[in-house]
């Protein structure tokens, strides 16, 4: 079904909406990944990586979902770049930590958060606060559960295959 043809008066069930903005989005983050010469696993850690705290390759391979090794290609590409910077970890000498790099905004990646940032803001202007912490708190339940389901997928897949019982 394409965007189009839901609304709110068609009573598309509610699942179903979610995959269609799940999958808009996705879109959204190709082409704007892609207007930045950039793959969406690299927009993805460098949205990780601006949101801060502790950022280390280790943390952002879980959180992609990808190898070390992977990792370290990805982190290496966006160093050349100089869209990721890495300094010495605090307390782990042998770790890094890190952040966006000086040509992080050249690349035009500060504008790219602002135009996801402003995709959806009159819709959400249009919500009286009561309804904003109703949309709040559903949002939240909606991450925090596809979240626990990622970490049951990602175990799963680490489990060794079983033989089918004869």
């Amino acid at each position: 079904m394409h965007w189009r043809s839901m609304s709110i008066e068609s009573q598309a069930p509610l699942e179903e909406l979610i995959r269609e903005l799940a999958s808009e989005m996705a879109q959204v983050q190709r082409a704007l990944a892609e207007q930045a010469g950039l793959n969406s696993t690299d927009l993805m850690a460098l949205y990780f990586i601006r949101r801060g705290g502790e950022v280390t390759p280790k943390v952002l391979a879980e959180h992609l979902g990808l190898t070390t090794g992977a990792t370290a290609i990805m982190l290496n590409r966006l160093e050349a770049r100089r869209l990721i910077a890495r300094s010495p970890h605090p307390t782990d000498r042998r770790g890094v930590l890190l952040s966006l790099g000086a040509d992080a905004n050249k690349a035009g990646f500060e504008s790219l958060r602002d135009k996801m940032q402003g995709l959806n803001s009159s819709v959400f202007d249009s919500l009286n606060e009561e309804e904003r912490t109703i949309v709040r708190r559903f949002m939240s339940d909606l991450v925090r559960n596809t979240h626990e389901a990622l970490l049951r997928i990602r175990a799963d897949r680490t489990a060794p295959i079983k033989e089918p019982a004869n």
